[in-house]
């Protein structure tokens, strides 16, 4: 696996699951910043704190660690924070220059007591940015200083900058195929259940009563004076039997969540 495909395992997993042992493992590889990872000394103002954050959320999410210190050749120290900002605080900082819809989170790593290579007795923050095809591209919420409300931000390579016409087609596609997937999948679901419901009306197996139906109708003979009593067939009543409508549907939708599931 090459570098880029490395920091990328390694952010999806913290994303997925945020342990000290994922958070060692993104300061020990020593890859340096990428578009989903940004290292920064201090935490930056809130302004710039939330452009990074649209512009990781609309490149596959990422991780902002604070406490890494990026030297020029792109080797990183882990100098560690001097005390753990309030999450709540930077939190309401940024929030109001996003969207409803973006998600992110902050945690604290505290080290102090523990001697870990390279960042023993240190005190790290991280903030954790959440991505979700169906939600993009996520737009600037606020007119502030030189940012218009509904600007992109994009991260490219390792900067944050304004998304071109190129990188809004592409994003603005993935949102219609996860849309078109996600209305695929409740589809499926729905016929799935449907399919369910027309099995519930049909016997999977058949009985029959010989060699006790000879005897029945004798019985009804004897009951009815030895005279049997021929029913007549109701014009009505369809040709195609109950059971063969609903293997007829039954087909039908097998078909319908074939192609639902591009199988065919």
């Amino acid at each position: 696996m090459n570098g880029t495909g490395l920091i990328k395992e390694t952010v999806y997993n913290i994303l997925q699951n945020p342990t000290r042992e994922n958070f060692i493992e993104i300061l020990s590889n020593g890859l340096g910043e990428q578009d989903n990872l940004d290292f920064k000394e201090q935490w930056v103002e809130p302004i710039k704190l939330a452009e990074i954050i649209l512009g990781m959320a609309n490149t596959g999410g990422g991780a902002i660690i604070v406490g890494v210190r990026e030297s020029d050749d792109g080797t990183l120290e882990a100098v560690g924070l001097s005390e753990l900002q309030d999450k709540e605080k930077i939190d309401g900082k940024v929030k109001k220059f996003l969207p409803d819809t973006i998600r992110f989170e902050i945690g604290d790593f505290d080290f102090k007591g523990e001697y870990y290579n390279k960042i023993k007795g240190e005190l790290f923050q991280i903030l954790l940015v959440y991505s979700e095809d169906v939600d993009l591209p996520y737009i600037w919420n606020k007119d502030s200083n030189g940012t218009e409300q509904g600007c992109i931000f994009y991260r490219r390579g390792t900067k944050t900058v304004k998304a071109n016409s190129q990188e809004i087609k592409d994003m603005i596609e993935a949102r219609i195929e996860a849309v078109y997937i996600e209305q695929s999948n409740l589809q499926l679901e729905e016929h799935l259940k449907q399919l369910s419901t027309l099995y519930k009306h049909i016997a999977p197996q058949t009985y029959s009563l010989f060699p006790f139906d000879k005897l029945l109708g004798n019985f009804s003979n004897t009951m009815n004076g030895g005279t049997t009593i021929a029913g007549m067939r109701n014009a009505n009543y369809p040709e195609e039997s109950y059971e063969e409508f609903i293997a007829k549907m039954i087909d039908r939708k097998k078909e319908k969540i074939t192609r639902i599931l591009d199988l065919k």
